[in-house]
């Protein structure tokens, strides 16, 4: 996910910045109550995790969690395109971790 951010903070830095903001607002609404499985977008077809996305404003990019029990984990922040949701590559990820 770090190299992620950082190819984005190459080619433009304040959608980078937008794409931690989004990601750290998430401990502030948990702390709320809010349920991220409620408000993010399942991603179908991966029988071994549990793959959500959030759209980060109009900058164009996704960024992908794995929410397994009370566990969310940022998988991948992908600019929107053909192979944003490569499901294998997001496993893939996951298994290194």
């Amino acid at each position: 996910m770090y190299d992620d951010i950082e190819q984005i903070k190459d080619h433009n830095p304040d959608h980078a910045e937008r794409c931690f903001d989004t990601i750290d607002d998430w401990e502030r609404k948990i702390g709320w109550g809010r349920v991220p499985q409620n408000h993010l977008t399942y991603l179908t077809g991966s029988k071994s995790h549990n793959f959500y996305r959030e759209w980060v404003g109009q900058s164009g990019y996704r960024i992908i969690y794995d929410i397994s029990g009370d566990v969310m984990t940022v998988v991948a922040v992908r600019p929107k395109g053909d192979d944003t949701y490569d499901l294998d590559e997001f496993r893939r990820r996951m298994d290194q971790l």
